[in-house]
């Protein structure tokens, strides 16, 4: 048995029974047709494939046009063999009640003779009339080997020895096998156009394949493609956290299921305002090499669709996109306890895709607030790890604003950076990074370079959120030390109680 092993079972336990009716959904028509002969042959039933612009060459003989629906059907009603039928893209003519009647009356039939009719169409459809004759199958995404045979078709082994064909297949895994080939083929005239040009080295293959991915992802308003160019020595502080991460770098990989490892499910990124939650799932991507999806919980209720239903389209695209990141910020704002029901019923169709998906999407939820959250939300399960991201503690507000000088192009030893760390207590990462834009300001003001006297003079013109916000981020912290992993080494030993949030003592 192939790679989709358990669609390939459970089609010919359809076809065997045998089911009269069987609808299967998918964009990939010339894989699916493929799989369903196979299975045919294999039980030795001849199969007969009818589309509205080529007709079925079995009836032709009989005058029976490409567009005579009626007469398709008689055909298939007189068939006394246990034939298999495939009609390609038939579901507009599901819209005449009289054929639908029609469906009706044939299955006892159909069913008679061990025949069977396999609708192959892209969109799901729901006909009351026929909701217990049509047993609907989705075909899944081709799996490594099958898009590993495309790409040796494209790139054949003789004449590309060494390209990475491993990086390809895992840029083209959530593509069908046809929008895989036409991103094979592109990338190969491009790596030779830049061959040609003496390009090569900066040249990515896989590149070429994920923008394959951005078009998929663009035909819904709920999902971004994001581009992630943050890496994770782009964030300071936070070890732990990049720690569990880096441990987990190649769990997508082939290797990790032959280890026996499942897929990572997720990490729900709770803590302070300003930092670096949405900038770790921004990393996660980019570290584990894989396509951020970002979806938009604001567009869920003001998009042109029912929430419910923008939803599940938005989980199949990340599906369908997989292996990939799907990234949802402040989730809190989305699912309050104290939200109405509709907002409850998304919450419900999130937890049960948390639970049961088996696609590998990698979940990361960021949430600034606890007091909001459902607690179905944090039951064990849905998420791998709740990691809590507090405020930088001083050698981590070292590293931050070192990464931003250097980011704007400064050399972190023209500056004190332990002096400005100590002057900055209570900073977030995004206070701090302020505090870099506003010391360029200064001197640019003043037609000049950046001295320490701007930094410090930032610093002292920033009033931190932890002081105006000192209450809820105690209340963080107290919810957090029980109920989290933290994600700085040091958090742990910071003060919960008492004046303003005190550092431990340096070694």
């Amino acid at each position: 048995m192939s790679d989709n092993g358990p669609f390939e079972r459970e089609l010919a336990t359809l076809l065997e029974a045998p089911y009269s009716y069987i609808h299967v959904v998918t964009h990939d028509e010339a894989r699916a047709v493929a799989l369903v002969t196979r299975v045919a042959l294999a039980a030795g039933r001849p199969v007969h494939e009818w589309s509205a612009t080529r007709g079925m060459p079995m009836v032709e003989s009989r005058g029976v046009g490409a567009d005579d629906i009626d007469g398709l059907l008689d055909a298939i009603e007189g068939e006394t063999q246990n034939a298999i039928f495939i009609l390609k893209d038939a579901h507009p003519h599901l819209q005449n009640p009289l054929l639908v009647r029609r469906l009706r009356e044939m299955e006892p039939l159909v069913a008679a003779f061990g025949k069977s009719v396999v609708l192959i169409s892209p969109m799901a459809f729901t006909l009351e009339d026929l909701a217990t004759d049509v047993t609907e199958l989705r075909l899944p995404m081709p799996a490594r080997a099958e898009l590993l045979d495309v790409a040796r078709i494209v790139f054949p082994l003789d004449r590309w020895p060494d390209i990475d064909r491993e990086g390809l297949v895992t840029a083209a895994l959530g593509l069908t096998s046809r929008q895989a080939l036409r991103a094979f083929h592109r990338a190969r005239l491009e790596a030779l156009r830049a061959f040609k040009e003496n390009d090569a080295a900066a040249f990515a293959m896989d590149r070429v394949v994920l923008d394959e991915k951005r078009r998929v992802v663009a035909r819904t308003d709920v999902v971004e493609f994001v581009e992630a160019r943050q890496a994770l020595d782009d964030v300071g502080g936070m070890e732990l956290l990049k720690d569990w991460l880096h441990a987990r770098r190649d769990a997508f990989s082939e290797r990790a299921r032959a280890f026996g490892l499942p897929a990572p499910r997720g990490l729900l990124l709770l803590g302070v305002q300003g930092c670096g939650k949405s900038l770790m799932a921004k990393v996660v991507s980019r570290h584990w090499g894989l396509p951020l999806l970002r979806l938009d919980i604001g567009a869920l209720f003001a998009g042109r669709q029912a929430p419910e239903l923008a939803m599940r389209q938005a989980l199949a695209i990340a599906e369908a996109v997989s292996p990939a990141v799907l990234w949802v910020d402040e989730i809190e704002k989305a699912f309050d306890r104290d939200a109405g029901s509709g907002s409850h019923r998304l919450l419900g169709g999130l937890l049960t895709w948390l639970q049961e998906k088996r696609a590998p999407v990698f979940f990361v939820a960021t949430a600034n607030r606890v007091d909001g959250l459902p607690p179905e939300l944090l039951r064990k399960g849905r998420f791998d790890e709740i990691f809590f991201v507090d405020l930088p503690d001083t050698a981590s507000r070292q590293e931050i604003l070192s990464i931003h000088l250097v980011g704007r192009d400064r050399n972190p030893r023209h500056y004190d950076i332990p002096a400005l760390a100590t002057a900055a207590h209570n900073f977030s990462g995004a206070e701090l990074e302020q505090v870099v834009v506003s010391g360029l300001y200064l001197a640019f003001g003043h037609g000049r370079g950046m001295t320490q006297d701007d930094l410090l003079q930032a610093v002292q013109q920033t009033v931190p959120l932890a002081r105006t916000c000192e209450e809820e981020i105690k209340e963080l912290r107290v919810w957090a030390r029980d109920r989290a992993r933290f994600a700085t080494r040091d958090a742990t030993e910071m003060s919960y109680f008492g004046g303003l949030l005190k550092e431990p003592r340096q070694s």
